[in-house]
């Protein structure tokens, strides 16, 4: 598993934490654990192979470092299988709108089933209106433009 392919995996968390309103701090733990490892010069895999502490990269402490262990070795996250019994993976493909966060997607998930950046097009395409204020829906728009 690549650096890359960890990093996405807690930036899941961390945007699926934010879409149930989670404590700042969890949510920011986890974003700073992908960012570390997305940033670290050196494979995750191979340092984990080595028997080396993964505590030495910044914003990795115990508990975290045994997390991306279980996903590496396993190949799974317990807590992101968790939050995606509760909300489609899908959702996470919409956060690359720039501009929109995870609260507004919630509301567009809410508002109107709408779980993928293919359906988000085709309702938009039908001309109805997203129940969000106008300025986030013009960023969406842009978003298609492209």
């Amino acid at each position: 598993m690549t650096n890359q392919e960890i990093a996405r995996v807690f930036d899941k968390v961390a945007f699926f934490l934010s879409l149930k309103n989670e404590n700042e701090f969890k949510i920011g733990a986890y974003g700073k654990v992908a960012k570390s490892i997305r940033e670290y010069p050196i494979s995750i895999e191979d340092m984990l192979l080595a028997g080396e502490d993964l505590t030495r990269i910044e914003g990795i402490g115990k508990i975290l470092a045994q997390k991306v262990e279980d996903l590496v070795i396993i190949g799974s996250l317990k807590i992101l299988e968790e939050l995606q019994a509760e909300f489609p993976d899908s959702l996470f493909e919409m956060a690359q709108i720039k501009g929109i966060g995870p609260k507004t997607i919630l509301r567009i998930f809410d508002a109107h089933k709408i779980k993928s950046l293919s359906e988000l097009r085709l309702f938009l395409q039908s001309g109805e209106k997203l129940a969000i204020p106008a300025p986030y829906e013009s960023r969406i728009k842009e978003f298609f433009k492209r």
